[in-house]
């Protein structure tokens, strides 16, 4: 029971005894107390003014408003009314001084019950009852549990209209008969306007609360699904973030390449998470169980939920128990839909928190199914991608190994060939075909090298080199080619630079940063230059004054298949740069190119001498 107090304004019984300044002085008082019964309503108002100025949700405003009014009116009870989302149910938001058999035969009116409530909702005009006479007359139903045990009563009920739309009643029950003047019904019907507008602007910070909780939401699992190309971790990190939101649960199916459905989950109570973890997706047994979007490819809106909704729906004994234990108040599951078909199904459920699905959610879920299907798409077609580029690895590396042997026989058939025969022709026929294959050859270990990096198999082996000498060796191979290229190829280094390097390895990357100036060098004079510089480093820089690059083509150059030069015309995989960051940065270096059309490239290698691989 609250406790309020109350305004008291009576008027003191007339003095006995006939005459005019009786009839004066009784004026008077009518006139004075009038004036008090004013100023009280009109402080009244301005006080209820004053607390929903701070009055946040619709509760907030019941509150204030029935407090008041229920002290000012001196009426036994008070209540406020709000129509539920369906508009079919008024929900007793707040009341004050309510007898408890009363509140809970009304907490909740159907808006075709007879009870003054709800007529007064439906018909939009206010109600007046002086009297429990009346009542019982018009709505004997509503009479019964209201009967007085002494005394009477009377009731007046106001409809909540804003905008032309019912949103609730506000109600008054004193334990007295009386008529409710013109002035009365006129404060009573100010406090009704001053409860609705403050009512539409709790609803309007609700619905502005609301959208942004849902863009929150929205850029949130939007950021999820963009942020990684693993489908697993991507949805559950959507599924958490959509409860409690947009639901006590939330269950992601989704149809793989294998056509197997796989379930993600997350749940607001252990128990359901539970429930979750142990179900899976079934067709449904039979046409006509809305219940997962997956089956059907159209979405499944259930806002109001009951026993009699799971045992309709449910397509088999599993679903059933699942349904049963759940006890969904509110469902809705809307597919994950392409061109190419459903490849899945996000699902939302209400249940302990007894709350129901709006239009609005509706809207949102399917929104997000929207971008859910397109990350995984992605998800699908990078596993697709996964699988072809490490068959095609797979591939290299077996024909690199394969194409070795013959072309290893061929090689020494030729030399021998050319060392037999006496025949000038013979001779340089057979050493231009070695030429060949020893190309064929590179190029069959560049493959190799690929298949081994794409693996992650560049394994170093770091021991003591001289760099200097690297660069000579590698020099002695390249004779026939720089008499071909008709170039000049000069070394510079002061002394040895040695360091611990897999020799290989750095042999390889020196061979492919030469050939590369050799052949886009256009013949002219080629600079190798070795030397340590400071911070315990070794430099290699290998400079041509040839075709160059230009500056919008250098960023892909270290990829793989990397090219800045047709084909048709050069020739090779553009395999060289990328092979050689890979080797550089292995040993913990750094390697860098400059370059301008018309004047050359410089590439420059800088490796640690002791590097931490080592």
């Amino acid at each position: 029971m609250e406790k309020h107090s109350s305004v008291s304004l009576r008027l003191p019984p007339p003095d006995e005894g006939p005459g005019p300044g009786v009839e004066l002085l009784a004026e008077s008082r009518r006139a004075r107390a009038s004036a008090e019964l004013a100023s009280a309503r009109m402080r009244s108002l301005q006080s209820l003014t004053l607390a929903l100025s701070g009055a946040l949700t619709s509760e907030d405003v019941a509150r204030a408003v029935v407090v008041e009014a229920v002290r000012t009116l001196e009426a036994q009870t008070g209540g406020l009314y709000l129509l539920d989302a369906r508009g079919s149910t008024l929900e007793l938001v707040h009341s004050v001084r309510c007898p408890p058999a009363i509140e809970a035969a009304f907490t909740h009116v159907p808006l075709g019950a007879d009870v003054p409530v709800a007529e007064s909702v439906r018909t939009r005009a206010p109600l007046w009852l002086s009297d429990f006479a009346t009542l019982a007359e018009r709505f004997p139903v509503a009479a019964v549990p209201a009967r007085p045990e002494h005394g009477d009563l009377s009731i007046a009920c106001l409809p909540l209209i804003a905008r032309d739309r019912t949103v609730g009643c506000l109600t008054f029950i004193w334990g007295r008969a009386h008529d409710f003047d013109e002035e009365e019904r006129a404060f009573i019907d100010m406090l009704a306007q001053q409860a609705t507008m403050a009512l539409e602007r709790a609803r309007l910070l609700a619905a502005e609360r609301s959208q942004v909780e849902r863009v929150g939401l929205l850029q949130h699992a939007t950021a999820m699904l963009a942020t990684s190309l693993d489908l697993g971790h991507t949805l559950r990190g959507v599924a958490l973030g959509l409860v409690p939101t947009l639901g006590d649960f939330c269950i992601i199916d989704v149809m793989g390449p294998d056509h197997e459905v796989r379930r993600t989950f997350h749940a607001a109570t252990p128990e359901c998470a539970g429930l979750l973890a142990a179900s899976h997706w079934r067709p449904p047994e039979r046409p006509g169980t809305p219940i997962c979007a997956l089956a059907s490819g159209q979405p499944v809106f259930a806002p109001q939920v009951d026993a009699g909704w799971v045992e309709a729906t449910a397509c088999g004994p599993e679903t059933l128990a699942l349904l049963r234990t759940l006890a969904p108040t509110s469902w809705l599951s809307v597919p994950l839909d392409t061109p190419e078909g459903v490849l899945g199904a996000l699902t939302l459920g209400h249940c302990l928190s007894g709350r129901h699905h709006t239009v609005e959610d509706l809207e949102l879920a399917m929104e997000l199914a929207r971008r859910a299907s397109a990350a995984v798409q992605n998800a699908h077609l990078f596993h697709q991608t996964q699988q072809a580029l490490q068959l095609r690895d797979e591939f290299l590396a077996i024909a690199s190994h394969e194409l070795n042997t013959p072309l290893t026989a061929l090689k020494l058939q030729l030399s021998r060939l050319r060392r037999m025969s006496s025949d000038g022709e013979v001779r340089a026929r057979t050493t231009s075909a070695v030429q060949q294959v020893d190309r064929l050859g590179r190029l069959v270990r560049e493959l190799l090298e690929v298949a081994h990096l794409s693996e992650g198999r560049l394994h170093l082996t770091p021991e003591p080199v001289d760099l200097v000498d690297v660069c000579r060796e590698v020099l002695t191979r390249f004779t026939e080619e720089k008499e071909r290229a008709g170039a000049t190829i000069f070394l510079r280094a002061d002394g040895a630079v040695s360091g611990r390097w897999d020799a290989s390895r750095v042999d390889g990357m020196v061979t492919h940063l030469l050939s590369n100036a050799l052949k886009y060098g256009l013949g002219r004079p080629v600079e190798v230059e070795v030397a340590c510089i400071p911070g315990d480093l070794a430099r290699l820089v290998v400079r041509d004054r040839g075709i160059g690059i230009p500056a919008e083509q250098l960023a892909h150059l270290f990829q793989r298949f990397g090219r800045a030069v047709p084909l048709r015309h050069y020739g090779g995989f553009g395999l060289g740069l990328w092979f050689s960051r890979q080797v550089v940065e292995a040993h913990g270096g750094h390697i860098h190119l400059e370059s301008s059309p018309g004047l050359g490239t410089t590439v420059t290698v800088e490796l640690p001498r002791t590097p931490e691989s080592s």
